[in-house]
């Protein structure tokens, strides 16, 4: 059930529950921010409150009074409580965002038995919010989210009746089966009714195996594009590396001005290579994991056939199996390559930095410095000046969110931020006698290399860790994000990044 329709239904299932008439809202609820779980402080709440709360990067701040209260004033008197947890973030952006986030207003849980009384404070709630000019659109929205988890919690007795008694009217059609099997055996012999049943179990079998094939059957333009893609990508490798040898051969015969175009062409060529396979490894993880949600769901429901199918000697066809293994072929290919390119850029960028230093300490005379004053270094001084403030502006943007859960997508930033370090050795030796012409844009670089590392080796896994956790708590795919853990513990942050945009990007569909 989508949210936009989960709240008339979780308020009508309470009027059942209260013996009312009808839920008393019509309004359907777009989508929303998640919202954080209830916590120990609300269920301590009484359902003869109105509340009011933020919740942002796992901090919140909660202001309640007594039903009744003018929820406008209550709004007014939390909006600085709100402020000043916003103030506490360091960080421009998310302090931004928090200022801009909407709060939510509720009515605290109730009693399961009796939900008469919280149903009465929702409706005052969406009476302010239907009848009031200035009322926050916004803000209502994100209250209807919130009512409805706390809706949910409260059915939960209703609910587990409702399923008693489908399970009962199961139960019965499988009595009428019984009975009319035990006709079939008076009328016409045990033989006939035998028969009956394994046409019966025969035709069942085969229905649900074949809506199993359509449902593979339906994948397969998906399968077969991404492996299109992934064939393209692998035709290129050869220009890859022909490209890395060409900048091999320039760099042993290079001068002193020549070095640092080359190490800046690696990088970007590195960068290239890290972006590259990101969106091809990231399908290809999703729809390895479609197909396996796809079989074992198949298999949970051929399990109730095993009789059958050993009697008849049937084999379970696993029709994902193949594609599966393509797929994970394509994602360890795309590993392998990113492997291969990143230790080659190493070891060039090395062999470019200690041809640097030598240079530097044969050429550093009067000749070299005339020779770095003329027209041709000016130019590559501003080049080189406007590329790193380009890159350290790109490198503290925000990256996009996950449409539903509202959360940050990482792998971007890893080859921003990866990228930027990858700068650090061109800088060492720059000098005023040297390379003048590099200063004036290392002295931008220099200031962005600690934070970068810091980001690297602290920020982005601390990122990581905090966003499976509220992925977890949204019921994301527990599979994806044991994957992610994985990675983290091994230490190999950027299959950690990749495995978690995969998630992410799971729980948008």
């Amino acid at each position: 059930m989508s949210r936009r329709h989960s709240i008339p239904h979780v308020l009508g299932l309470l009027m059942f529950t209260a013996g009312a008439v009808s839920c008393g809202t019509d309004e359907a609820v777009p989508a929303a921010l998640p919202l954080p779980p209830p916590s120990n402080a609300v269920s301590a709440l009484s359902s003869n409150e109105v509340c009011v709360e933020v919740f942002h990067w796992a901090k919140s701040r909660q202001l309640c009074k007594p039903r009744g209260s003018d929820i406008a004033a209550l709004l007014t008197e939390f909006k600085p409580i709100q402020e000043a947890m916003c103030n506490t973030f360091t960080d421009a952006g998310i302090r931004s965002d928090c200022f801009a986030r909407p709060p939510y207003v509720f009515v605290p849980k109730g009693s399961s038995t009796a939900p008469g009384d919280w149903v009465a404070g929702v409706n005052e709630l969406q009476h302010y919010f239907r009848t009031s000019v200035n009322a926050s659109t916004a803000i209502y929205e994100r209250s209807l989210e919130k009512l409805d988890d706390i809706g949910e919690e409260m059915v939960g007795p209703s609910q587990s009746e409702l399923d008693r008694r489908r399970k009962s009217v199961t139960n019965s059609r499988a009595h009428l089966g019984d009975a009319l099997k035990a006709r079939a055996d008076a009328d016409r012999g045990v033989a006939v009714a035998e028969l009956g049943t394994q046409r019966e179990t025969l035709e069942a079998y085969r229905a649900t195996f074949n809506a199993y094939q359509s449902a593979v059957q339906a994948l397969e333009p998906q399968v077969t594009a991404l492996f299109n893609s992934f064939v393209t990508y692998r035709d290129g490798e050869a220009a890859v590396f022909a490209q890395l040898q060409d900048i091999a051969q320039r760099a042993s015969t290079s001068t002193l001005a020549q070095v640092a175009p080359l190490q800046m062409e690696l990088v970007a060529l590195s960068r290239a290579e890290s972006q590259a396979p990101q969106q091809l490894w990231l399908d290809a993880r999703r729809m390895v994991h479609t197909l396996s949600q796809l079989h074992v769901e198949h298999s949970r429901k051929m399990d109730p056939y095993a009789p059958f199918l050993a009697q008849h000697n049937i084999p379970r066809v696993n029709l994902t199996e193949r594609s599966g293994a393509i797929l994970n072929s394509v994602t360890s290919y795309t590993d392998a390559r990113y492997a291969r390119v990143a230790d080659a850029v190493k070891k060039l960028l090395a062999s470019l930095s200690e041809r640097q230093g030598a240079l530097v300490t044969s050429q550093a005379n009067a000749s070299t410095r005339q020779t770095l004053a003329n027209a041709a270094m000016l130019t590559a001084s501003e080049t080189f000046l406007a590329n790193a403030n380009t890159r350290t502006t790109a490198l503290w943007q925000m990256p996009p969110k996950s449409t539903k859960l509202k959360l940050f997508f990482l792998a971007g930033k890893h080859v921003d931020f990866e990228s930027i370090l990858q700068l650090e050795p061109l800088c060492l030796h720059v000098s005023p006698t040297s390379t003048a012409w590099m200063e004036t844009g290392c002295i931008a670089l220099r200031r962005q290399f600690t934070s970068a590392r810091n980001y690297v080796n602290t920020t982005l896994p601390n990122m990581v860790r905090l966003n499976v956790t509220q992925m977890r708590r949204a019921g994301v795919s527990e599979t994806l994000l044991a994957d992610v853990e994985t990675h983290l513990a091994n230490a190999n942050l950027r299959q950690a990044v990749l495995s978690h945009d995969a998630a992410l990007r799971a729980s948008d569909l």
